[in-house]
């Protein structure tokens, strides 16, 4: 019983310890793809047609070249920042400026 209990506790353990990796991971790349995405929203907004938003999701199409991963993480981008990210561009704000004030960075 002691030998069930004890792997369970060490399985909880690596589970939780994976998923921590995995959040940190995300965080680093959702860093990268908001910057990535931040200029290239630059040169759309300035040359491209349409809403903002059917502006962001060709940038997230463009610069995510149809990855499952990605393409989720940009589309979350545009959900949940897309405001912010605009904000940051119309105060002339580097990328990596306007991601972190949308706390992607």
């Amino acid at each position: 019983m002691n030998r069930i209990f004890l792997a369970l506790v060490v399985i909880s353990f690596l589970f939780a310890l994976n998923l921590a990796a995995e959040n940190l991971e995300t965080k680093g790349l959702g860093c990268s793809l908001c910057k990535e995405f931040v200029k290239e929203l630059e040169k759309e907004i300035d040359h491209g047609e349409g809403t903002i938003e059917e502006k962001a999701n060709r940038v997230c199409n463009r610069i995510c070249h149809n990855h499952k991963t990605l393409d989720k993480i940009c589309k979350e981008i545009i959900d949940k920042s897309l405001e912010l990210i605009v904000k940051g561009i119309e105060n002339h704000y580097v990328p990596e400026v306007t991601c972190k004030l949308a706390h992607l960075c």
